[in-house]
């Protein structure tokens, strides 16, 4: 094989340039796939306007029952309720498609996809008890509004967990029990406020902790107990400090918390979030070897471009964005998952292989153009072939595909090896991740060319109940009201689960609703972007996700060991 030099493309959608690098290449002839037409960060963004989970809608299904969907009311797609969906009722070959050479592919695949029937939510439906109101999910019990989370319990408001017990209001946590406010924790008991801290209890406003128990305010501490604000106590000292502080009180809660965040701007970052790492480039990497370009990706191996890959094994991936258990050789697909291999410009596949262009099409193999079948093989646009069948007509479709493309209502042009057009997605910007990680006006959406969803009138309304201060002074009534979000101003309001646990920790009731909670622990995360900087201490220049602007001290990764290990 011979390597190929580097190449500077323009973007057919932004207009920039980019560069496609030997091993770029490299990885396209094993995938047996085009060079893209799209930069990076533009193909990221069309993938991320199809992850759609966060925003729920109460609506009538196709199926006739009435329930709970994250396809808004006015979608072009058939809606089934999931038992029906995951039924030998429903047969997704019946809608199959004779090819027509006459018509671009993704004109013909857009028809199928609004022809098959969606389920009303991504979830392992059967192993879910009394959590309907989840999505994207697995193995729940007795939670609500959790999304992206998967074996845990008595959970809500929850955002890609794993395995906890007993957490609200926490997003991309593992293994954690009785956490509040926490973000990227992992097997920590009672933390509040917290971030990027693992092995960890009973921590408050603190980031950066391994190993600690009993600490507030406290950054970069390893294997510490009773300190506040990185000062050390004796047991006797700290409880009594503890005393005087009154985090129950959402006025004291404020102080203490701006408090911390004015102390972590005297203290050290590491250029980048994670450990036991071998030639990576990008945040929250951990367990992996030569990844770059990705975020939040853990044991993965020779991955670039990627995002959301937190568990891992994931190898041999290229514009992979969300899930990783057990995958290799994926390019340009969204939430592939669950013991994956070969798979191309697809979305939503368990248990799959050596697909292209498929949809919800799990435990199946060898597919191309397909939507919604399951354990099936050598079908295009849900029509059944010969594998002999099957192989001569994927070859003559790619052909064509590069011949006869499709033009988006931005003039870029779809051949074989773009991923579905953004335009064809049934979500708006502002339902999607493509808003939680890159939130942008509407006007900005717009003159981009995405879709965006106004928000329902009905859902602001006056508040129709007072909120105390100090949660000892909320009455059980508060149950029985109607809230008022203090940064979007939609309505939300308090389950008895919930209210239990902030009298059970002393925690002050929240001011936002559960959405815009959920969207702040999000922005707390670095963005999904590489600076380059230089080090506050060696003055060397480094590789980050802090903007050279930003107000915090950023060390390289061998200063910070050297003051904080």
């Amino acid at each position: 094989m011979i390597a190929m030099d580097t190449e500077t493309k323009q973007c057919q959608n932004c207009k920039k340039d980019f560069v496609i690098e030997p091993d770029d290449f490299s990885f396209y002839e094993k995938m047996k796939v085009p060079s893209p037409t799209f930069c990076a960060d533009c193909r990221m963004m069309r993938r991320f306007v199809w992850t759609s989970n966060r925003i729920l809608y109460r609506r009538k299904f196709d199926s006739g029952e009435e329930g709970i969907t994250f396809y808004p009311p006015d979608t072009l797609h058939k809606i089934y309720s999931q038992e029906k969906w995951w039924s030998d009722e429903f047969n997704p070959k019946s809608f199959g498609k004779e090819y027509d050479f006459k018509k671009s592919f993704f004109e013909q695949w857009l028809e199928l996809f609004r022809e098959v029937p969606h389920p009303t939510l991504y979830t392992a439906h059967s192993t879910m008890i009394d959590s309907p109101y989840c999505n994207a999910a697995s193995d729940l019990k007795n939670c609500y509004l959790c999304f992206r989370s998967d074996y845990s319990e008595n959970c809500a408001y929850t955002n890609t967990i794993n395995r906890d017990k007993d957490c609200f209001d926490v997003a991309f946590t593992n293994d954690s029990e009785l956490c509040y406010q926490a973000v990227n924790t992992n097997k920590c008991y009672r933390a509040f406020w917290s971030q990027d801290c693992e092995d960890s209890h009973d921590i408050w406003f603190s980031r950066d902790l391994v190993g600690c128990s009993n600490c507030i305010g406290c950054i970069n501490l390893r294997n510490q107990q009773h300190c506040i604000l990185n000062k050390q106590y004796t047991k006797e000292e700290y409880a009594e400090k503890v005393k005087e502080l009154n985090f129950g009180s959402l006025k004291s809660k404020n102080a203490f918390k701006e408090e911390s965040e004015k102390f972590f701007l005297t203290q050290p970052r590491k250029q980048f979030h994670g450990r036991k790492n071998v030639n990576v480039v990008g945040d929250y990497i951990f367990n992996s070897k030569n990844v770059h370009n990705s975020y939040m990706a853990g044991n993965s191996e020779d991955v670039r471009y990627s995002q959301l890959l937190k568990s891992g094994p994931t190898k041999d991936a290229y514009d992979y964005t969300i899930f990783g258990d057990t995958a290799e050789l994926i390019y340009e697909s969204t939430w592939v998952g669950l013991t994956v291999r070969n798979i191309k410009f697809s979305f939503w596949n368990y248990g799959a292989h050596d697909l292209e262009y498929g949809f919800g099409c799990h435990g199946s193999g060898n597919l191309f153009g397909c939507v919604g079948l399951r354990n099936s093989e050598y079908c295009i646009l849900n029509k059944q072939y010969t594998k002999e069948e099957y192989q001569e007509l994927v070859g003559q479709i790619k052909k064509q595909m590069m011949e006869v493309p499709y033009v988006d209502l931005r003039k870029n042009e779809y051949r074989y090896g773009e991923y579905f057009p953004a335009e064809f997605s049934p979500w708006a910007y502002n339902e999607t991740s493509a808003y939680e990680f890159f939130p942008i006006s509407k006007e900005e959406v717009i003159k981009k060319g995405f879709a965006w969803r106004d928000s329902d009138e009905r859902e602001y309304e006056p508040a129709t109940v007072s909120i105390a201060d100090d949660i000892k002074d909320v009455a059980d009534e508060i149950l029985l009201g109607i809230l008022k979000c203090d940064e979007c101003g939609k309505n939300y309001k308090l389950i008895k689960m919930e209210f239990d646990f902030y009298r059970r920790m002393n925690l002050p009731i929240p001011r936002k609703c559960p959405l815009c909670r959920d969207r702040s622990r999000i922005k707390q995360l670095n963005p999904i972007k590489i600076f380059l900087r230089k080090c506050a201490k060696c003055n060397k220049e480094i590789e980050t996700s802090y903007a050279p602007d930003r107000a915090e001290i950023v060390y390289c990764e061998q200063c910070y060991q050297q003051e904080v290990y």
